[in-house]
């Protein structure tokens, strides 16, 4: 799991009144397709026992529509780049692994009654695929990776980000480093369709439980344009402090 890049409220409206008769408890979604890797989840989440406080380890591929995808068996536990089109697979040394569309993923495991607070996809090149197979509606934050991968690499990053903007009302911004952000939505320079490794970060402004997030990422963009050109976000001056 992930944390975001921005604070996200630690309680609901609902629970800073009161649980209702109709409330249950929160859960934290995993899903991770390599096999190695999901056993060792399954292990961790069972001794640790958070499997008995709503965190839910599900071994499943993800993309924009529903099947079963090939990975290797013995790569190496939480290797990080492998994915639907990097694993290396041998065949008598792979194995079929569910793949669900975020909407199937969603009715199958996540109860109706509940908003999903945070959504990160990090799926190696496959992230807009699996924003295009769900109702994002109910989602308040959201993070995804945009690089040169899978089926990034013949997809628009406009194209994305206008999706999520008419579509479900999502704002989203360029994650930058040293507290700085630059918005996206309605602020777009073609140089960003330029296929490089970033994180976007999403808010949805039509959830009222995170209008102050959104607020406050504004106003972050708005701090980050007054420093002026010194703002740099490349990855060469990503670790070089100013002293």
């Amino acid at each position: 799991a992930t944390s975001p890049q921005f604070a996200l409220p630690e309680k609901s409206v609902e629970e800073k009144n009161g649980p209702s008769p109709t409330s249950i408890a929160s859960q934290m979604h995993c899903i991770e397709p390599m096999p190695v890797t999901i056993r060792a989840l399954q292990r961790s989440a069972y001794k640790l026992q958070y499997n008995k406080m709503g965190f839910i380890v599900t071994h499943a591929a993800m993309s924009k529509e529903d099947g079963s995808v090939l990975f290797a068996r013995g790569t190496n536990v939480g290797e990080e780049n492998s994915g639907i089109g990097t694993t290396k697979c041998i065949r008598q040394n792979c194995m079929n692994v569910t793949m669900y569309s975020l909407d199937t993923y969603i009715s199958k495991f996540v109860p109706e009654e509940i908003p999903i607070n945070y959504l990160s996809v990090d799926v190696e090149g496959y992230d807009y695929d699996v924003l295009l197979g769900g109702n994002l509606s109910r989602v308040h934050y959201l993070e995804f990776e945009y690089n040169w991968m899978g089926s990034w690499k013949n997809q628009s990053l406009h194209h994305a980000i206008d999706y999520l903007d008419q579509q479900f009302g999502f704002t989203c911004y360029w994650a930058g480093f040293n507290n700085t952000i630059w918005r996206i939505t309605n602020c777009w320079l073609d140089h960003y369709d330029i296929h490089f490794w970033s994180n976007v970060a999403c808010v949805n402004r039509n959830a009222h439980e995170v209008r102050q997030v959104a607020e406050d990422m504004e106003a972050l963009f708005l701090k980050t344009l007054e420093k002026g050109e010194e703002n740099v976000r490349d990855f060469e001056h990503r670790f070089q402090r100013k002293d």
